[in-house]
């Protein structure tokens, strides 16, 4: 139960820092995450549930929560290869220097760069970190899934 709530408080982290104008700084990232693990849970929204008859009409889905199950897989199948070691740049998971300067960009922008590849300064990110049999939505579950272990403090139950 307790690994459930904070998956769902990592997760509403995560969607605070999303959807806005412009990037989210890494310390608003630390600010939100940190909020995130405290012990205070009643603190943490609950969603509100739709209508029985459903959402009204004009009303925007809520966002998706990212799916860190999915995440998880892809990174140890997949983008372990690289991201354990930092091989080709690869920023570590686990190592903040690493992080920094990457997560004051947009998810939107770490998303692109996973999924079409990126070559920059300090290294290069292969398209799809070379699986080509991965889908975007399983490319952006693994870039979330990095988000939220990039820096141990920041990590959630495991």
């Amino acid at each position: 139960m307790k690994k459930q709530i904070l998956i769902v408080a990592a997760s509403l982290a995560l969607l605070s820092g999303c959807g806005g104008r412009g990037s989210v700084t890494g310390a608003s990232r630390s600010a939100s995450a940190g909020a995130a693990t405290s012990t205070n849970v009643a603190a943490v929204p609950v969603p509100a549930m739709p209508p029985p008859g459903g959402a009204d009409e004009g009303m925007e889905p809520a966002a998706a929560a990212p799916d860190l199950v999915t995440g998880e897989k892809v990174y140890k199948s997949t983008c372990s290869i690289c991201h354990k070691s930092g091989l080709k740049g690869a920023p570590r998971l686990g190592i903040k220097e690493d992080w920094e300067a990457r997560l004051t960009q947009s998810n939107e922008i770490l998303y692109e760069h996973a999924v079409k590849g990126f070559r920059g300064k300090k290294g290069i990110m292969p398209s799809r970190g070379s699986n080509a049999k991965l889908t975007d939505a399983e490319v952006r579950a693994a870039v979330d899934y990095m988000v939220v272990h990039a820096i141990p403090s920041w990590s959630f139950g495991n």
